[in-house]
Parts: structure tokens; sequence; C-alpha cells
């Protein structure tokens, strides 16, 4: 793996210099080159020291003086909008203020995946990880190979830990395949290369172990230092522990699904409430409670979401494991089709008995579009991102909030911040 520091010191100096250094070798005439990146030391700013959208005094001295800032950490009240399209080779996380729209803290990765591998957490002070991403820095000639790691942002960010994966991991990247335990000791992802779970421990800065298990996965909902998943062609829940080495170990099996257990491609969960949130490709829901260990009664939908109106689509649940949310398509074709209809509203449930508690059309939202929803930290709140009217000619993009439990709404912005479109929204983890 190269160095991040060199990584860092090639992006920031080579429209600087490049230093080529050429040897021969008189036997055979032949030539090697060796390329060498100058270091570009970094400090942080001083008086009249501007950064972001401050003006920055200029000194003549060349090369310019680079000053860094530290990260403003993610505040519990807050929520997180990724910014760049499927499969970006880089993707922002911006920390959203929901009442203003002003987006406070902006941390760019390099996931370069389908679907961004993310988490955020909440901070108290600029040295506690903010921000955790599974990334793939892609074949750079003369510095080697594509390297694949697990990065943890916090600081100046221009030196962000990393723990580097080996060749052969493929991270599973849709919704739910991935995780870090409470404790933040521990990145899990399940991975299409092994088929199946891969631990990294970012405490010691290792990958420290993988299990490999054939038909299962790839949902990595974890409580403390147990992960649990599915089976779905023999209808199981699987339990897999990591031991204090960190290696993944598979400890027991409960065949509980039903005969007409249909899986899907992405899966929510209920920190807290140590709850699972899976609506199967057939519509079923299900809450897997995990909070006294792997259940082993029969498994049974707490209703279905199938909708006349349209296809179901994304899906939520908050932290509590008391509220999800589903939205649908105006078509009855499937979300993930490229035929696939338009989202047009949204449904909150009570997740206990999925009785729908409020439904919000576009107009009730106050968007032409929908982009992306997600639940507040403490789950008391839902937002919906979407698309605002038309204003001189270009549209905003606008976050709206609602109370979880009466469905009212609580605050509306346009954002502001951000330097291309938000395409996702998360939530922030709080670390134990």
């Amino acid at each position: 793996m190269i160095p991040n520091s060199r990584r860092t010191a090639a992006v920031l100096a080579a429209p600087l210099a490049v230093l080529l250094t050429t040897t021969a070798c008189s036997s055979d005439s032949a030539s090697s080159t060796v390329v060498t990146y100058p270091t570009v030391e970094f400090g942080t700013p001083g008086p009249g020291i501007g950064l972001g959208e401050q003006d920055q005094r200029i000194s003549g001295q060349f090369p310019e003086p680079l000053h860094v800032g530290t990260i403003t950490p993610i505040g519990i009240d807050q929520i997180l909008g990724i910014e760049g399209e499927s499969g970006s080779l880089e993707k922002t996380v911006n920390a959203i203020d929901p009442a203003s729209g002003k987006i406070t803290t902006r941390v760019v990765v390099g996931p370069g995946i389908w679907d961004p591998v993310v988490h955020g957490f909440v901070g108290k002070t600029p040295n506690e990880p903010a921000v955790i991403a599974a990334e793939v820095w892609r074949p750079r000639g003369s510095r080697g190979r594509a390297d694949f790691t697990i990065s943890t942002y916090s600081g100046n960010l221009l030196e962000p830990a990393e723990v580097k994966l080996p060749d052969v991991a493929r991270v599973h990247s849709r919704e739910g395949s991935h995780a870090v335990t409470s404790d933040g000791r521990y990145f899990v992802t399940w991975d299409d290369g092994l088929y199946g779970v891969r631990v990294v421990d970012l405490r010691s800065g290792g990958a420290s172990g993988a299990a490999r298990i054939v038909g299962c996965g790839p949902f990595t909902w974890v409580t403390g230092h147990e992960i649990y998943s599915v089976c779905e062609d023999s209808r199981e829940l699987l339990h897999i522990t990591i031991g204090a080495d960190g290696v993944p170990k598979e400890a027991g099996r409960a065949k509980v699904l039903p005969m007409d257990f249909v899986s899907a491609r992405t899966s929510a969960f209920a920190a807290k409430a140590k709850k699972a949130l899976l609506v199967g490709a057939n519509g079923d829901v299900f809450i897997f409670d995990f909070a006294d260990g792997m259940p082993t009664a029969a498994a049974r939908p707490v209703g279905n979401a199938g909708d006349s109106s349209g296809r179901f689509a994304d899906n939520a649940i908050n932290t509590t494991g008391t509220r999800l949310a589903i939205s649908y398509t105006d078509s009855i074709i499937h979300p993930h089709s490229a035929r696939a209809g338009s989202v047009a509203k949204v449904v909150v449930y009570d997740a206990a008995t999925l009785v729908p508690l409020r439904t919000y059309a576009l107009a009730d939202l106050g968007v032409t579009k929908f982009i992306s929803m997600a639940f507040s930290v403490d789950g008391s709140k839902f937002y919906v991102l979407g698309v605002g009217p038309e204003v001189d000619g270009t549209a905003p993009q606008r976050l709206v909030g609602f109370d979880a439990i009466t469905g009212v709404q609580v605050s509306a912005a346009d954002l502001t911040g951000n330097v291309k479109a938000i395409t996702d929204l998360i939530t922030p983890e709080v670390r134990e």
C-alpha cells in the first residue's frame, strides 16, 4: 500500500514539481526510471491565513505554504448527505443542519464501489473518528496496483488511518451489508470475493480475519461483537461471533424462516433496539429481534408492503425500532429496473404492526422529486430529501423533517454548501 503521506503529497504537489532520476545500465544499454515525489509540509492556519470561503493572504512564496484546518465534529442533531452518483470514484460526506440546510462538515472519500460504503459518527472533538469508508484506490501507474482500504477520517483529513485489505477483497456495497461495531473497534463487511464475512480491527489497524460461508448473506446486522445474517435458500438465520482475536467464526444457525421467504438487496438496522428490518422482494416485512441473541421461534412477517398504486422501493427504520418508512414508485415495475417509475409517495408505519401512520405524497413534502430518506440519530425525527420548486430557473434540494411519532412537519430548508447534488441520506452513528 502506498502510504497516505505519499498519496497526499502526490496529489498536492504533482502540479508543482516532479523529480525524475534516470540511471542507465551499461551492461545491456537498458534504462530504468525511478520516480520520487517531493514532500510538501503543511501546518495549521495562523493569523492572516484563510481556509474555505475565507480570503487567504498571498505571500509570494513558491511553492505556496499549505495550511490545513481540522474537521468539525458531526453533531447529534445532524443528518448526513452523500454527494456523487452510483459508482463515482469520489463521494463527499456532508454533515447537514436540518433546521437551516447548511453544511458544516465535508469529508471526501474514494469508494469507487456501486453504493457508498460509508459510516459517519457523532463526535465532540476533531480527533475522534468522523467517517469510516471502504475505498478503492485505482491503478496508479508507477505507484502500483489498486489498493483496497478501510479508511478512518478525523483530524485534518490529510492523514486518515488506513487498513489495507487483500487484493482479492471485494466489499459488498449494498445498504446493510457492512457495519461498524458499536464500540468502534471492528469494521465488518460481507465480501463478494470471499463469499463470506471479513473483519478489520480498527484499533490495531489490520485485517483481523475472515470466514467463508457460502449461501448466506449479504447482511451484517451487528450487536456488540455478534453478527447476524440470513441464508435464503436454507431459510436460516445465521449467527457469527467475532472472537477476542478479531477472527469471525460461525456460531450457529436457526431454521426459522418461512417456506416462502424471499430476501432482498438491502436491509436496515435499529441499533438501539437491536432489531433488523428486511423488506423481502415479495413485499413481506420482517423485523428480527436480536436483543437476546439468535431468535429460535418461527419468524413471521409483520405484514406485506405491497401497494396497488405502485412498487415499494427504499426502506428505513429508526434506532428504537418503533417506526419504519417505505417509499413507493408510481409504477408496478421494480424500482431497481431501468424502466422503473419515480417515487410518488412515502409511508411511515408502526414497526410492530405495519399499520400505516402517515402517507406523504410529493405535494405533502413540498418537493417535485424524491431523492432519499433517513431517521435522526435518536429516531424521533424522519427526514426526506427532494428537489424543491424551481426558483429563477434553478431547483434547490430541499430537506424536510417530520416528527416520527405524530407525523407533523418540524423543519424544511434548502441545502446550501454542497458542491454537487446529494444522492443519499444516512444517519450518523453513536459509539458506545
